[in-house]
């Protein structure tokens, strides 16, 4: 990864703490969105537009598209890498 790409998804994920709090939630098991909703302790609509603009980020994806239901969600290699180095480089 490039330094802008690098500081473009550091900068995504510190605009917005939720966002950061919806990897967190996916950093142990894949979950679904009410799940998420729940672990971050905010409503559905805006777990699933944090959940869209991860995936356009490729931090997050989803397991089952063609379930409109009941999606599930997981983090890839990427939102690791990004979680990690959020938790280790930029928290104090």
């Amino acid at each position: 990864m490039n330094k802008k790409d690098d500081m473009s998804i550091i900068s995504l994920l510190a605009r917005s703490k939720k966002r950061f709090k919806v990897l967190k939630s996916l950093e142990k098991e894949n979950k679904i969105p009410s799940k998420i909703s729940k672990d971050i302790d905010d409503n559905s609509n805006h777990v699933s537009k944090y959940l869209k603009t991860l995936k356009e980020a490729e931090l997050v994806e989803c397991l089952n598209e063609e379930d409109k239901r009941y999606r599930f969600y997981t983090i890839t290699e990427k939102g690791k890498y990004y979680l990690d180095k959020i938790e280790h480089d930029y928290n104090d």
